[in-house]
């Protein structure tokens, strides 16, 4: 049975990429804030 690899993709099932991964530290850390931010959006969006 041959073995399989599936692709690696940078987004996530909301459709977010991921910080960047060779940038400096400030954009580095802007970048995994405006995640944190969407996914919390994301997750309480139906919320009242």
């Amino acid at each position: 049975m041959p073995l399989t690899v599936t692709a690696v993709t940078d987004t996530d099932v909301q459709g977010q990429a991921g910080p960047p991964l060779a940038g400096d530290e400030a954009a580095t850390l802007l970048g995994s804030l405006e995640r944190q931010r969407a996914t919390l959006a994301w997750k309480t969006g139906g919320l009242d």
